[in-house]
């Protein structure tokens, strides 16, 4: 597992390095001050299978569909100030068949995709190496369907992460752009957590976090093999220096921990780094059919919206819900897709 996150780090390097490129004759892009630049599409996926009660070759039946929205909002609105808006939506369901006895019933349908992604940026662009920016991110899901129990909460858990910092935008192009930015982070988790392990028991608390470190984010968009297809790649790296519940974790004992099957440094895992690297590649085919390859890289030792609930005796309340949040490992996410696209604006 560590060969894998050495290597996927490694192509991220080497993808940024072969963005900074200077392309040959590449015409500037120049915004008109003042003048909306938006961009909206939205598409639809799917896929069907069916057997026959009596179909022999052990197959399954399966329904998969995906709706997506992709959206860009961008203005200059003067020449110092730049504002710019992203909305990436999706969401997926798969149904299945399964045998019982003679017959094929098909299966309640499970989630297959599922994200709420809005950020804002505003940019002072000063004609200088730096440029000073302001960044608001909202990010949630439809539903949320990690109990173990099966039950199921609409749009938990919320994240707002507000950045101020410094920008450079080293390509600015018609076909290509690239801008990174440095700055201090500080993260709100809003999560929302079953009170029971009893599926019938719907009672839920509230818990909210806080953390702040520093982040590093470049994003990159290219229009590659002969403008056929269009490539969107952001890298994100984030190390928190503080995390408003590690007190929590560390009045823990290392007997209660051990007892629950948690190691004794989990209290660490919460001031990790953490490493996102997105990628989109689409092709459109014909006016409204397209092709869309999504990967997505996430190395996070500790999903930091989960808060220890500790009572006064210093016992795990959550030992479940803390166990599901460690992730030790580097995680990938990958989807292709052929469906129905279309571009509004």
């Amino acid at each position: 597992m560590r060969n894998r996150s050495f290597r996927a780090a490694s192509l991220a390097v080497i993808v940024a390095a072969c963005a900074m490129m200077p392309a040959a004759s590449a015409e500037e892009r120049i915004l008109d001050e003042g003048r909306w630049y938006p961009s909206l599409e939205s598409g639809l996926n799917f896929s069907q299978s069916a057997y026959s009660d009596n179909w022999a070759g052990g197959d399954r039946g399966s329904i998969v569909w995906t709706f997506i929205t992709n959206g860009t909002l961008e203005n200059q609105l003067s020449h110092k100030m730049n504002w710019n808006s992203t909305l990436k939506l999706a969401y997926g369901q798969t149904h299945q068949q399964r045998s019982v006895g003679a017959q094929r019933k098909w299966e309640s349908p499970k989630k297959s995709t599922d994200l709420v992604d809005l950020e804002s940026t505003l940019r002072f662009t000063l004609d200088r190496w730096v440029d000073p920016f302001l960044t608001f991110r909202f990010e949630t899901q439809f539903q949320d369907g990690s109990d173990n129990s099966g039950r199921s909460l609409a749009f938990n858990p919320l994240t707002f992460k507000e950045t101020g910092g410094v920008a450079r935008k080293f390509i600015e192009e018609e076909e290509r752009s690239l801008l990174g930015r440095l700055g201090f982070s500080l993260r709100h988790n809003r999560r929302r957590l079953f009170l029971s392990s009893d599926p019938n028991d719907d009672a839920t608390q509230v818990a909210t976090e806080l953390d702040g470190g520093a982040q590093w984010i470049t994003d990159y968009k290219a229009k590659i093999f002969d403008d056929r297809v269009a490539w969107t790649s952001r890298l994100d790296l984030y190390k928190p220096f503080f995390y408003s519940g590690k007190e929590a974790f560390d009045s823990v004992s290392k007997e209660e921990y051990e007892a629950a099957g948690i190691g004794v440094d989990v209290a660490n895992y919460t001031l990790g780094g953490e490493v996102t690297w997105e990628n989109i590649f689409s092709a459109q085919l014909t006016k409204i059919l397209s092709v869309n390859l999504y990967t997505l890289w996430v190395y996070d030792k500790y999903d930091n919206s989960v808060a220890a609930d500790v009572d006064g005796d210093g016992k795990l309340l959550n030992a479940a819900d803390v166990i599901a949040a460690i992730r030790k490992a580097g995680q990938f996410k990958q989807t292709l897709a052929v469906g129905i696209i279309y571009r509004f604006l």
